[in-house]
């Protein structure tokens, strides 16, 4: 019996995105027809199906349609399931030679801060924020000062599951898949928690779920 549970949350194929697009060769992907970078939103529908959100772009700030499937096309080999990727043909814009692949987002909480003076205790804090493990960007929100920070999973030399935590020196609107990262940090992909501290820029990022604990939800119970 198909499991519907299993395909609703948010799913995004970044990291196929940025195998095919990226400027290193120990690391791209040569294919036919480049995807284009989606980001599925899937919640239950009324009649028993999804209704699929697609997104396009990082952290799906493009609305391109909104579409419902039945159990049938779930079902098929066109939306289809298998180990922890979601493989998605047949209709377009998903009309490509090979399928899009789609994996998990999960949604981390975090917090960016950055040091106004010479004293240490006089940080200026960004909190509240969130982003997804699949290319999410978050940024400082500072008059003249362009930091952003950037989760992702990817996949290095072709082999190696990682989860990245990277700051560019650039605003969110810049960041781009090539754009060179002034520092960064990994961990392995099943990771609920990562942080950096460069001094002039330091930022943290929990896995949201039930109980979890980070910057944020302390300084929620201390106002």
């Amino acid at each position: 019996m198909l499991n519907m549970e299993q395909y609703i949350g948010e799913w995004d194929n970044f990291q196929q995105y940025w195998l095919e697009n990226t400027e290193e060769d120990q690391h791209r992907e040569e294919v036919e027809t480049k995807h284009r970078h989606f980001v599925l939103k899937i919640a239950k529908h009324e009649n028993g199906g999804l209704l699929v959100s697609l997104n396009e772009g990082r952290n799906g700030k493009i609305h391109i349609e909104t579409f419902t499937l039945n159990s049938s096309d779930i079902a098929s080999a066109d939306f289809n399931l298998k180990n922890n990727t979601l493989f998605v043909s047949g209709r377009a814009p998903f009309d490509t030679p090979q399928p899009y692949r789609f994996l998990k987002s999960r949604r981390f909480s975090g917090w960016i801060e950055y040091p106004i003076s010479i004293e240490p205790e006089e940080m200026y804090h960004q909190g509240n924020l969130e982003v997804s493990d699949q290319g999410g960007l978050a940024e400082l929100d500072l008059e003249g000062v362009n930091y952003t920070v950037e989760l992702t999973q990817l996949l290095f030399q072709k082999k190696l599951s990682i989860m990245k935590l990277a700051v560019y020196d650039l605003s969110l609107g810049e960041v781009e898949i090539n754009s060179r990262a002034i520092s960064y940090t990994w961990v392995n992909p099943d990771a609920k928690r990562i942080g950096i501290n460069l001094r002039k820029v330091l930022s943290g990022w929990t896995m949201i779920e039930p109980g979890f604990i980070n910057q944020n939800t302390w300084r929620n119970d201390d106002d």
